[in-house]
């Protein structure tokens, strides 16, 4: 039985990084910026389940502690990100506004 459960676990690890890998080519050619803060948010996950296989199959408890805190610091990234793209967004809008105006278009 253990050798059972420590193919599972070393195939699930495998197959985590190979995902990893694909989302690291997403996330450096994502044509956008918001395509880039998904990929990372995927990686971050994506590593966070790494964290917990690798904590059930060395049977060591501050893995699942280090997952939490990890898990804690991709949800904070992700939201200061969103909140940067939000604000890049509205800034541009305002730009094309006031263009818009110095051209003579009233938007």
């Amino acid at each position: 039985m253990e050798q059972v459960k420590s193919w599972v676990l070393s195939a699930g690890a495998v197959v985590l990084a190979l995902l990893i890998l694909a989302t690291l080519v997403r996330a450096v050619l994502g044509p956008r910026f918001t395509d880039r803060i998904v990929a990372v948010n995927v990686i971050s996950t994506l590593v966070i389940a790494e964290l917990m296989l690798l904590s059930v199959w060395l049977r060591e408890d501050f893995l699942v502690d280090i997952a939490l805190v990890f898990a804690l610091l991709s949800f904070l990234a992700v939201v200061v990100a969103s909140r940067l793209v939000i604000i890049r967004q509205r800034k541009r809008r305002e730009d094309q506004r006031k263009k818009g105006r110095e051209n003579g278009h009233d938007t």
